[in-house]
């Protein structure tokens, strides 16, 4: 596990989040993460970096209804998710009129995590799109309450 000293936003969003979800650092080599990216036919931009550098390879799990329930920023985990293809990401970012990046998955069903150019946090699945929040995390603790917009759009 890798100590939030050496990643200052993750100590104040695990802070935030005692007593109410967990999150738990990975082992993160960010040229590591970058080249799983690059290799899979990902574009490696300087906002992909950045939050590779700041929220990589983390997880969080937090019961809603008696069910854990789980985000992940894990690369392996995300580039592995159903939608993640370059090609998906590229018409998801059309369909919205601005480009995303996939930087996670959330739930058992693996809904995309996605980051618009705008910095929301927005969730894909087969039902649609849905805002969470601006900002990751903002929207990890609007998640994490259950307090942001579930509606599918």
């Amino acid at each position: 596990m890798t100590d939030t000293r050496q990643r200052p936003a993750l100590r104040t969003l695990r802070d935030d989040l005692a007593g109410t979800a967990s999150l738990t650092l990975h082992e993160l080599d960010v040229e590591q993460a970058c080249g799983q990216y690059a290799e899979d036919g990902y574009e490696i931009t300087s906002r992909l970096r950045e939050f590779l550098e700041r929220y990589g390879e983390i997880t969080v799990t937090w019961l809603w209804r008696q069910r854990e329930q789980t985000l992940t920023t894990s690369v392996g985990t995300t580039l592995e998710s159903t939608h993640a293809t370059p090609r998906n990401v590229r018409v998801l970012g059309k369909r919205l009129g601005s480009p995303v990046l996939l930087v996670g998955t959330v739930f058992s069903t693996e809904e995309s995590v996605l980051l618009a150019e705008n910095g929301d946090i927005l969730f894909y699945g087969d039902a649609g799109f849905q805002r969470v929040g601006h900002g990751f995390e903002d929207a990890v603790r609007a998640l994490v309450a259950g307090d942001w917009d579930k509606t599918f759009f």
